[in-house]
């Protein structure tokens, strides 16, 4: 027979609260696989699912679109999930490097402050709002 891990050292062993644990539970995204004394215990394909939670979470999935992965019934269904994840992940990326690329010509502009006096800055409020470059250089 399997030993069952007590809730707080599968808390522990995860890096989360206990009341996490039971919050999942709750929402049904897993279930103990016993209960010694009132406490909950878990086998160790339910801790591995516990880490496949905490694997989609790090990607950014919400816990219902986890709940989607897991009640999945078919390899499309949670396909598509994670295609939406995908191109989520594509925007908030290129978003990202747009970010950057506009900070580090920030950091180039020889001029105090980057509202008023920065070509490179200008440039880009004007491109955003539609107009001619009337930027200082």
């Amino acid at each position: 027979m399997e030993p069952l891990q007590p809730i707080g050292a599968v808390a522990d062993l995860l890096g989360v609260a206990t009341s996490t644990l039971r919050y999942y539970e709750r929402r049904g995204l897993v279930v103990a696989d016993a209960r010694t004394g009132g406490q909950r215990r878990y086998a160790q394909a339910t801790v591995r699912r516990l880490v496949f939670i905490q694997m989609l979470q790090d990607a950014g999935l919400s816990l219902d679109e986890i709940e989607g992965v897991l009640d999945a019934g078919d390899n499309a269904s949670w396909k598509e999930i994670a295609r939406r994840r995908l191109t989520q992940l594509d925007s908030e990326l290129a978003r990202l490097r747009r970010s950057r690329e506009l900070l580090t010509g920030a950091l180039l502009c020889r001029y105090d402050h980057p509202l008023d006096e920065c070509r490179i800055m200008n440039s880009e409020i004007n491109r955003r709002l539609g107009g001619t470059d009337t930027s200082t250089t």
